[in-house]
């Protein structure tokens, strides 16, 4: 794995050639930040609207319990990982930015029409990039809930990197995130059971789009 990391500049020097590449990199960082602008905006104003208080089952057998550092650093440790990883495989960047910017759209979506309070005794989970980025002065976002941002980002990160062991890792951080969300009490059972699902059928259209384009194919032995 590390041995390959040492080929990042000569893979970006030989894409970055490439006018078509340049232009879907430019220009899917830029709808993934308008995207993110978009979706916090909304979320900030609809933490006013009122929602359905779900009776969930697994929670009940769950007494909540503060898990935020560790979810941070499973996280964001993994998404780092991946992103240097990826590094190596530039069109799987591009469409990872794209696969993301999708995600966010169809949650802002979801969000809308299933309208949800968050578990009575809900214990805030403590994020200071969301605390960065989503709440504001006035406004702490709690009712972002379905689907779930963390466990759809996560099983992304795991559908796109193909190093076999950081794959599994991957995985692994998921499946153990998706435990601690519900045992915090941040999340319904359902957010996070639906999050794996809206992220497969992402990443198989944005594979799928870019097949009918041909796009990435000229990068495959970078």
């Amino acid at each position: 794995m590390f041995t390959e990391l040492k080929k990042i500049p000569e893979v970006w020097r030989k894409v970055w050639a490439s006018t078509t590449f340049r232009n879907q990199l430019v220009l899917s960082v830029l709808v993934l930040i308008g995207v993110c602008l978009y979706q916090f905006h909304y979320l900030r104003i609809w933490q006013e609207r009122s929602g359905l208080q779900v009776n969930d089952f697994l929670e009940s057998y769950l007494p909540p319990y503060n898990f935020s550092v560790p979810i941070f650093i499973l996280e964001y440790s993994t998404l780092l990982m991946v992103f240097i990883y990826t590094l190596i495989h530039p069109d799987k960047l591009v469409k990872g930015l794209q696969m993301f910017s999708i995600i966010m759209i169809a949650r802002t979506i979801s969000i809308y029409f299933v309208p949800l309070e968050p578990p009575h005794d809900m214990i805030f989970l403590t994020d200071p990039i969301a605390n960065l980025v989503l709440h504001s002065k006035n406004v702490v976002v709690t009712k972002d809930l379905f689907f779930s941002g963390h466990i759809s980002a996560l099983t992304l990160l795991a559908l796109l990197v193909s190093n076999r062991y950081l794959k599994y890792y991957a995985i692994f951080v998921t499946i153990t995130v998706a435990i601690l969300l519900v045992w915090q009490h941040v999340h319904y059972s359902m957010d996070v059971a639906f999050a794996p699902i809206a992220s497969y059928l992402t990443y198989r259209f944005i594979w799928w789009a870019h097949l009918q384009t041909k796009y990435g194919i000229e990068f495959q032995d970078a």
